[in-house]
């Protein structure tokens, strides 16, 4: 037997095989694990940018990286007071769009990601209630090419510097802005209007690891010792998933991958 605090502190799960390195479901909100899965996600994404940059400039071609965060339409929105069930199905739902035939994933986003010249990347959706209402929002990292590039948001990012007292030279920051996107864009997709979108510079593309710092903040673990213990139950029930007419149990994906990373796959940059 062995308690899995000495390979992972803080989690409290006993296995009775000395090799499991398993980690605890999501239900149980172990703030350990979450850390961990977290960090599995950020390197499996990480990789996988790497690797899709190094190619692009094997062939000559400029890549283009950003991240994007959509949010839940205003505070008008029926779906602005539902659970935190409700808010993600609404933000996964599969939706018709106009001028579009069949049915289309994550509202149409990835559709209409498509169409903007991006090739592939991933989803992921984060949750905080600091109101007593849930806010669940979408970041979405992407991946294309520049001369195929032609997504209909300004970046949202501005340039600032401060004074380092250790090297005496000032050192440029990217900070980052919420903005308002054309009416013609998101809310089409039942989509909130205001976005952030942190397009990644050249210093940055040149190694990935200056960009880490964006996809770790995207692929964050969820936050449990901070959680208010009165929506821990609901937490805990919804990551648990529900059982399907099939008898088998559902589970919620909070992170996604699309186009490219979909059809080809993310765990193959994996060791």
């Amino acid at each position: 037997m062995i308690e899995m605090a000495e390979l992972r502190p803080g989690c409290k799960r006993i296995s009775y095989d000395i090799l499991d390195r398993n980690l605890c479901a999501r239900w149980r909100l172990c703030p350990a694990c979450e850390e961990r899965r977290a960090k599995k996600m950020q390197a499996k994404v990480a990789r996988r940018l790497q690797y899709d940059i190094d190619w692009a400039q094997d062939v000559g071609w400029e890549p283009k990286v950003a991240i994007l965060t959509t949010t839940l339409p205003g505070k008008e929105s029926e779906i602005r007071s539902g659970s935190l069930a409700e808010q993600v199905e609404y933000l996964t739902e599969r939706v018709t769009l106009p001028g579009h035939t069949g049915w289309h994933s994550m509202r149409g986003l990835n559709t209409m990601m498509k169409e903007w010249g991006v090739s592939g990347g991933s989803h992921h959706i984060e949750f905080t209630n600091k109101s007593g209402t849930w806010n669940c929002h979408l970041h979405s990292v992407m991946f294309g090419f520049e001369d195929d590039w032609s997504v209909p948001l300004a970046s949202s990012t501005k340039m600032s510097e401060w004074n380092d007292d250790l090297t005496m030279k000032l050192q440029p920051e990217k900070l980052e802005v919420a903005t308002k996107s054309n009416k013609r864009v998101l809310s089409p997709l039942g989509l909130g209007r205001i976005y952030t979108l942190d397009v990644a510079t050249e210093d940055e593309l040149s190694a990935i690891v200056r960009y880490s710092s964006k996809v770790q903040y995207v692929t964050k673990a969820l936050d449990v010792k901070k959680m208010n213990p009165e929506l821990k139950s609901e937490v805990s029930n919804f990551l648990n998933g529900k059982w399907t007419k099939t008898l088998r149990r559902s589970t919620p994906r909070l992170a996604r991958s699309f186009g490219a990373w979909a059809k080809y796959g993310t765990d193959m940059l994996m060791d």
